[in-house]
């Protein structure tokens, strides 16, 4: 009786171990920062000292921040395929253990198939955990890339504007809508940057081991493509 409860208690651990499999990589797909205010079509600009851009139209709808997000789509499918066989391999191997006969499980060699699906589970864990951190730091990578490639064309936007300070809309309450000017940045980007680079990096090491990949910025959404932090800010005008 005792080494039945044993196995019902290995089947349902095994079968929450499948089920984590499920996901291949738990990192979200890019999703958009909170919209902001968009100036309406024909509104006039309003000359203001300060002018708002929105990072989430920004990327969305400018050919670098398409080329970006679609690169790190291909990159995050990548991985996600090199995850499939062994995720495959523990959905198979599961199956097997939970078809298996109570004396089966309970035999030397049962248990000792249940232990190796553990480990192998485990390793599984490991590799999705580190491939993770491995598209974390591709986005992160990616987003300072963008960062550099918006800063000339958020300068030249920003002056062609008369204005001395350019804020991120997601960081303002309210505005008005004048005063936004994303169109007229992402006009002035697409005319000078159309791509992004955007490498699959490489986790650092120490000491042979694989070092964690640092934490989004707070109030980043994990996995999006936005900068984690807001581009550099422009000098203001003389």
């Amino acid at each position: 009786m005792k080494a039945h409860y044993f196995m019902a208690g290995v089947a349902a651990l095994l079968a929450a171990s499948a089920a984590q499999a499920q996901t291949p990589v738990p990192v979200p797909a890019p999703a958009p920062a909170a919209a902001a205010p968009a100036r309406p079509a024909g509104s006039p600009a309003v000359l203001s000292p300060v002018v708002v851009y929105d990072l989430g139209s920004l990327i969305q709808d400018s050919l670098a921040g398409q080329d970006m997000s679609n690169k790190l789509k291909a990159i995050r499918d990548q991985i996600n395929r090199e995850l499939e066989p062994d995720q495959r391999q523990l959905e198979s191997e599961l199956r097997a253990i939970l078809s298996s006969s109570v004396q089966e499980s309970q035999s030397a060699a049962g248990r000792q198939r249940q232990e190796a699906f553990q480990r192998l589970n485990n390793e599984f864990q490991q590799k999705q955990e580190r491939l993770s951190q491995v598209m974390q730091l591709t986005e992160r990578n990616a987003i300072d890339a963008f960062n550099k490639a918006i800063a000339p064309a958020l300068q030249q936007t920003l002056v062609a504007r008369n204005g001395l300070i350019a804020i991120s809309a997601n960081q303002v309450e309210a505005f008005i809508p004048g005063v936004d000017m994303t169109a007229d940045l992402i006009t002035r980007l697409n005319a000078t940057t159309k791509t992004i680079n955007v490498v699959r990096a490489t986790l650092p090491t120490q000491g042979g081991a694989s070092a964690p990949a640092a934490a989004p910025a707070a109030g980043a959404p994990a996995g999006a493509p936005l900068p984690a932090r807001p581009p550099a800010a422009a000098p203001k005008r003389p």
